[in-house]
């Protein structure tokens, strides 16, 4: 579908190697955004330790080693993105109120207490702590599922594309192993006529040159005969 289609392309934008351009193994998200195998990265950052910055590999921005060496690994960016922890939530108390955190507003995207919510944002789209949870844990699930759904797909094409190059090495083994049995019959059949053309060719040259013998020949022999006597005898004295 169209969709699946889109899906696919993002996946592909998002959790794909843009070093090897296969599926992110040990991800890092580099200071520039973009995404890399740890492996693929270090390795580019490796050849650059002599200019003594960094660079990525994709938009040739570059950072100094100090900013650089703060990879982040991309699950912890899903997580950031979707369960970004506030340090009133890791306390459970509200600092302004000395409350406990058992709401979460919505409208501005924070978590509050009971006196927060009856106060500065009455009326705000608001709903409880344990709910807005359960909410972003479920779309932090998601995210990981499609995560993992794209390498998978990815895996799929690389296995389906190498099906396809080697069907392709396959037909066209098979398609010069044919030539090569046509050519050589066609070098046999041409020999063969060119021995059978020779033959014909030498045995029509023997009967001309019978042929031409015979009609000189004949008759100088019958003209001889036709001498008279004398002439044989003058020729024998002479």
């Amino acid at each position: 579908s169209a969709s699946g289609t889109l899906w696919r392309v993002h996946i592909k934008e998002e959790f794909y190697c843009l070093s090897c351009f296969d599926p992110l193994k040990y991800p890092v998200t580099i200071p520039c955004g973009h995404n890399f195998c740890i492996n693929c990265i270090k390795s580019h950052w490796g050849e650059e330790e002599e200019k003594g910055i960094h660079s990525c590999p994709q938009c040739r921005k570059t950072f100094n080693p100090g900013a650089s060496e703060k990879t982040t690994p991309l699950t912890d960016v899903a997580e950031n993105k979707v369960l970004k922890p506030s340090k009133n939530l890791q306390k459970n108390i509200c600092s302004q109120h000395d409350e406990a955190i058992d709401f979460f507003c919505r409208t501005d995207q924070k978590f509050i207490c009971s006196h927060c919510l009856m106060n500065e944002h009455r009326g705000h789209h608001t709903v409880s702590a344990t709910t807005e949870r359960s909410q972003r844990q479920r779309e932090l699930e998601e995210i990981q599922e499609k995560i993992q759904q794209g390498i998978q797909d990815r895996e799929e094409d690389v296995k389906l594309l190498k099906l396809e190059v080697d069907s392709i090495n396959h037909s066209a083994d098979k398609t010069v192993e044919n030539c090569e049995v046509i050519f050589s019959k066609l070098i046999r059949l041409i020999q063969e006529k060119s021995s059978y053309v020779k033959q014909q060719i030498r045995s029509q040259q023997e009967t001309e040159v019978s042929r031409q013998n015979k009609a000189g020949f004949f008759p100088f022999c019958t003209w001889i005969q036709t001498l008279p006597p004398t002439v044989e005898l003058n020729n024998e004295a002479t």
